[in-house]
């Protein structure tokens, strides 16, 4: 009997000795655990301190947060390959090429991964993510990479793709802000068009269904357009024909890709002439139910030359969608903006 209690003590004294052991180790993981979250190295110094050379070597910079895109440089010229090669901005690199330069650490944050979203510095792509910036040299090799997270006043929250570590960074002096970078289109220039609310003096439209209708003004000082052809209308209201007259005062495209690979068929046109002897044509191309936009400058007198050229140098193949509000200015039916006038009977 004596033999079976001494062998029952000894057992549940190794269980209790290993569950000691378990203890003891779970309690130093912990220990560990908590050394590694609260401890914070001393950093200082620029946040991407080879910024400057990878500038130089960089052909491209990929975008990843909310979107994922990427510009490349093709023969010396930054494009979109998502928007069939479209030039970007240059101003839009230059921002982000000061505003990544001029971050300086201030110090370390947290290592908990559960806690990152806190800040902003989530994986992109998900709720409350950074927006990673990766740049790549002519063979593929990385040549720099930050997961950006919130702003606070000018403070930014940083850490390295990969990595648990948080930084808090500066911005210098101050004097540089965070660049918009998201989404894709604001890396493209896409409201150039931009002939002068008052600079208009005629606007010729075919629209999609209906005549076609010449609405002309004399003047850049006169506040209406008048309604020249066809006759028998009469304009609803005075100022009925300024929204589709100057319709190409301010443009803002929404999307752009190549003419050439857009189906569809021509519905509509929009010819717009200033007082300075600009005239800018607008093919509207339908595509389902969106409509795009196929420009061509040219000049009605010799002091327009110089800008109708650069307007053909920028939309040369390309083809440009439009608004559903631009598509209601820009060929809006005529019997939206005038009646016909009603026949009278010749007197006996």
């Amino acid at each position: 009997m004596s033999v079976r209690t001494d062998q029952r003590r000894r057992t549940q004294l190794v269980i209790a000795a290993s569950a000691a052991v378990v203890v003891t180790g779970l309690a130093i993981a912990a220990a560990v655990m908590d050394a590694r979250e609260t401890w914070r190295p001393d950093v200082s110094g620029p946040v991407l301190p080879s910024w400057s050379s990878a500038v130089v070597s960089a052909r491209e910079i990929e975008i990843h947060g909310s979107e994922r895109f990427s510009v490349e440089q093709v023969e010396g010229v930054w494009r979109m390959p998502s928007r069939d090669g479209y030039p970007v901005r240059p101003e839009r690199l230059a921002e982000l090429d000061a505003y990544l330069a001029a971050l300086t650490y201030e110090g370390a944050r947290t290592a908990n991964p559960a806690r990152l979203a806190r800040i902003g510095l989530a994986e992109p792509g998900q709720e409350n993510g950074g927006t990673q910036i990766s740049v790549r040299g002519a063979d593929g090799a990385m040549l720099a990479e930050i997961l950006l997270g919130e702003t606070r006043g000018e403070r930014v929250y940083v850490r390295q793709p990969g990595r648990n570590r948080a930084y808090a960074a500066r911005l210098g002096d101050g004097a540089v802000v965070r660049p918009d970078m998201l989404p894709a289109d604001a890396w493209l220039d896409l409201d150039f068009l931009e002939l002068g609310l008052n600079e208009i003096a005629r606007a010729d439209v075919q629209p999609e269904a209906g005549p076609a209708y010449r609405l002309e003004r004399a003047a850049a000082s006169a506040r209406n357009f008048s309604l020249r052809q066809p006759g028998g209308w009469q304009m609803i209201t005075a100022a009925a024909g300024n929204g589709p007259a100057a319709a190409l005062g301010r443009v803002r495209f929404r999307e752009v890709r190549r003419a050439d690979r857009l189906g569809g068929e021509f519905v509509a046109v929009h010819t717009a002439e200033t007082f300075s002897g600009l005239r800018v044509r607008i093919d509207v191309k339908a595509l389902g139910a969106t409509r795009w936009a196929l420009i061509t400058a040219s000049a009605i007198t010799d002091d327009a030359e110089t800008e109708a050229a650069a307007i053909n140098a920028r939309v040369e193949g390309w083809a440009y969608l439009l608004s559903d509000l631009t598509v209601d200015r820009l060929i809006r039916p005529l019997d939206r903006i005038a009646d016909p006038r009603a026949e009278t009977e010749d007197a006996p």
